[in-house]
């Protein structure tokens, strides 16, 4: 699993959500590829897939209940 922190300012913007079971998947750059990143709910990545799909199935699979970030 991959730990790495998001910018404070999306931290913060994502802690509003007060939902400790919320995953938020989000398309971005990682290790130059576009990928679907999944954040829990404090805002640090635990996973990328190249499938957007894929990503709301990793975290369902780890009871948390995956929404859309842009």
């Amino acid at each position: 699993m991959l730990k790495t922190k998001i910018t404070l300012t999306e931290a913060e913007d994502w802690q509003l959500w007060e939902d400790e079971h919320s995953a938020f998947i989000k398309y971005d750059v990682y290790e130059g590829k576009p990928m679907w990143l999944i954040y829990d709910a404090e805002g640090e990545k635990i996973a990328a897939t190249e499938s957007r799909e894929f990503a709301f199935i990793v975290a369902r699979q780890n009871d948390l209940e995956p929404c859309s970030v842009h």
